[in-house]
């Protein structure tokens, strides 16, 4: 005699507890079992310890024809997860999504969202549980759709599962059919009394909601036969799910399907050959792969070849980490946070539940949409094409273990799909203010396909992103595509009175009333000066780079991103890039500063000759030893082959350097207004002027100062002093003897020395000429930001 086994549900917990399932939980419930019978466990989800079968629970089947005997132990068989009251729990908003959708023709009824059609027609679901939106489309994103032409009509599916509550409202006749009462009909108990196939847990109910429920069923027109052979708590015996495939092998009526989730974590013969005695007859099996996160194989029913073993996904096309795996596995399905319905009630909806066997009914109601149009197909023909049809690849880590990729797909050969091409749009090149106008205009093309049998609508609208519009237009906005045609649409940019240099980006939404519904694709247009127009893309490509600012301390101005810097001493410096064609984008990752060792603090298009006319400004710094170090170099590497322009030509690399000298550097300069090149001044005899160093230094005093020309009586320089509040600014008064007329030059002869004890660098004599009126001629000298860069501010 076989040793009976038990079985439970293979379905996963309520929203509330469904992340508490493992292994653990999976095998708890076995403890239950007698030493010559262990238990089946329902593959929705792994139900706790705690929730074994009633010893009190009995089992009245008819004789089992389609396996040899089953053992009379009374272990029952526990389902893996319906525990909890989530009935009420929101389902992730799908509530809120199902919302009445405008109806394709004006004969058509509505319900729950859905356009409801006989089969021969096209229906849509708007906004539908994400499970039933994703298997009638090839990848992600999900497109707020479910659409089918077929619904299940004249299909038998039997649930062998905790029972069906048969008279909830997802399981009426869809009301545009005028048919009466409900299409989920008693069919056997192998649980209590063999007339009484009510739910007491909800499991049998929550798959058959999935299977053909109006809102949340793949097949919304099936007809569901209750096949109870789980008690309440989700648990039974193999011999209990036996009595059931047996009952169904002598009472089915084609076409048929069997959908079994539930299973045991090990291989049972008695059930395996009774299932494989009732595909032999014509019923197509489909059953849960297990909630063991092992090998699909070394479970029952899971691992009979001929049956349609399912394992689980989630919303994000990853493998359900507990779904069982490997060769056994035929295709993939929705299994984590499947919404559906359940038995308290027959109004209540979006109950949550995640497992192999929220997976199973989606590739069970498949199966009957295929059967619909193809009712003599033998359960061989109908694996096949359920597989052959399968999205390959699809699904992360679908491929575990030996697992075959395939993701499940409806059969919408009559779906009126939308090719929109291309999925992106490069940008446009347009020069502002320029005087030609097909420089400050252009076209592109968008072209919609439909290769489906029906018409398509489509609507588009261009709206820009930013504060500038009025540069863009679409033609047409509206319109429909006959079955096989295709429609171009034509974008028309336009720039020629804005005369801004920037980036004009929008947002072109094109809606059908096919698939997918709605796309959005940004448009760009590159706005360049009007100078650059002429770099036509076959000329020579130039780079040049140059240092307006160089120093050894931090500037302090708004247009650094930062003020304080803690780690170590750094040269400073700006680099301006000019490109001689027009470049959209400059990565930090094309420009090398001093081969790598250098930091880029910002990044801008702003160059030389302004915003988006081919020139960039970057900020940088490179470390430095200062006690060491008297000079510096900086070096900005533009890596050509990582640089391109609009066109797609690359530029040559190019590098170019600035040095630093860290030593103190000096400038004498005076500090008299001056009219033209020799102006007045004052006829005061003391000429006061100016010694400027890049940095604080010691050891400046009059004797510091040679003054040359003029014959002294005394010390020729006097008042030599630091200008308030700087700490590198001289003041010194040179006077001049009575009646002298001539040049005057004046130079800085002692050695002064910064706070690193670096020796200044020779400081350039001033020259100045005095004449009768007096006059004071030669240049006036002015102090950039950076020391140490002084420069003529004639």
């Amino acid at each position: 005699m076989l040793s009976d086994s038990k079985v439970s549900q293979v379905i996963a917990d309520s929203a509330v507890t469904h992340q508490q399932l493992g292994p653990a939980a999976a095998t708890a419930s076995n403890t239950a079992a007698t030493a010559s019978s262990t238990a089946v466990t329902p593959i929705a989800s792994v139900q706790p310890a705690a929730a074994t079968a009633s010893p009190t629970a009995t089992t009245t089947a008819p004789p089992i024809t389609t396996a040899t005997t089953a053992s009379t132990a009374a272990a029952p068989v526990s389902p893996p997860g319906m525990t909890g009251t989530a009935a009420t729990l929101p389902a992730a908003g799908e509530a809120a999504e199902i919302a009445a959708a405008n109806a394709s023709t004006a004969s058509n009824s509505t319900f729950n969202g859905t356009t409801a059609m006989n089969s021969s027609q096209l229906s849509v679901q708007h906004n539908p549980p994400w499970n039933l939106d994703r298997i009638d489309q090839k990848s992600l994103p999900l497109d707020d759709k479910y659409v089918w032409t077929n619904n299940g009509a004249n299909v038998n599916v039997y649930v062998l599962d905790t029972g069906v509550r048969k008279t909830h409202q997802e399981l009426l006749y869809d009301p545009s059919l005028n048919i009466s009462g409900s299409r989920a009909i008693h069919g056997w108990s192998a649980i209590g009394v063999p007339s009484n196939s009510d739910d007491c847990m909800g499991h049998g109910t929550h798959v058959s909601g999935t299977i053909g429920g109006l809102t949340y069923g793949v097949a919304k027109n099936a007809t569901i036969h209750a096949v109870r052979v789980l008690d309440c708590q989700g648990n039974a015996l193999t011999s209990n799910v036996i009595a059931g495939l047996d009952w169904l092998a002598q009472n089915f009526q084609l076409p048929a399907v069997a959908s079994l989730s539930l299973g045991a974590d090990s291989p049972n013969s008695a059930m395996d050959d009774a299932v494989k005695a009732l595909i032999a007859l014509g019923v197509t099996v489909v059953v849960a792969a297990g909630n063991f996160n092992q090998n699909a194989c070394q479970n029952s029913p899971a691992g009979v070849q001929a049956a349609i073993t399912v394992a689980a996904s989630d919303i994000t096309d990853t493998r359900w980490t507990w779904s069982n795996f490997g060769s056994c596995v035929d295709v993939i399905a929705p299994g984590v946070n499947v919404v559906s319905i359940t038995d308290t009630s027959d109004t209540v909806m979006n109950f949550l539940a995640t497992g192999t066997s929220q997976a199973c009914p989606h590739v069970s109601g498949v199966a009957a949409l295929y059967l619909q149009s193809n009712p003599t197909a033998p359960p061989s023909q109908v694996a096949s094409s359920i597989i052959e049809g399968a999205t390959q690849g699809q699904i992360v880590n679908g491929d575990y273990s030996g697992t075959p990729n395939r993701f499940l797909m409806t059969y919408m050969d009559t779906s009126p799909s939308v090719s929109i091409a291309p999925e992106s749009l490069p940008p446009v090149v347009l020069f502002a203010g320029s005087s030609f106008s097909n420089s400050a205009q252009s076209n592109q093309t968008i072209a919609l396909a439909n290769s489906g049998n029906t018409t398509v609508d489509f609507n588009v609208s261009a709206t820009p992103l930013g504060l500038v519009g009025g540069w863009i237009v679409v033609a047409p906005t509206t319109g429909t595509i006959a079955a096989g045609q295709s429609q171009d649409l034509v974008l028309s940019y336009d720039i020629t009175q804005s005369g801004f240099q920037t980036l004009l980006q929008a947002s072109v939404l094109i809606t059908t009333s096919g698939r997918p519904s709605a796309k959005a694709i940004t448009a760009s247009a590159y706005s360049f000066c009007p100078e650059l127009q002429s770099a036509v893309p076959a000329a020579t490509h130039t780079t040049s780079v140059t240092f307006p600012l160089v120093q050894d301390w931090r500037p302090i101005s708004g247009d650094w991103p930062a003020l304080i810097d803690n780690n170590g001493s750094w040269i400073y410096f700006v680099a301006q890039i000019q490109f001689s064609h027009p470049v959209a984008e400059l990565s930090p990752s094309a420009l090398l500063i001093n081969g790598g060792q250098g930091i880029i603090e910002a990044l801008n298009n702003t160059g030389p000759n302004g915003d988006l006319c081919g020139g960039f400004s970057i900020r940088a710094k490179v470390p430095f030893s200062p006690l060491v170090t008297l000079q510096t170099t900086v070096g900005v590497t533009v890596q050509g082959a990582e640089v391109t322009d609009v066109y797609g030509v690359a530029f040559p690399t190019y590098s170019n350097t600035s040095t630093i000298d860290h030593r103190p550097v000096g400038q004498l300069y005076s500090t008299m207004p001056y009219s033209g090149a020799q102006g007045s001044v004052t006829s005061d005899q003391t000429v006061v002027l100016k010694l400027v160093f890049s940095e604080p230094v010691t050891g400046v005093s009059a004797s510091s100062f040679l003054v040359s020309g003029p014959t002294f009586n005394g010390s020729p320089v006097s008042g030599v002093r630091l200008l308030r509040g700087t700490n590198s600014f001289y003041h010194l008064a040179i006077n001049l003897p009575g009646g002298y007329y001539g040049p005057v030059t004046v130079s800085l002869q002692s050695v002064v020395r910064d706070t690193a004890d670096n020796a200044n660098l020779p400081v350039s004599p001033l020259t100045f000429t005095r004449v009768a009126y007096p006059l004071l001629s030669g240049e006036c000298y002015g102090v950039v930001q950076s020391p140490g860069q002084l420069t003529s501010l004639n």
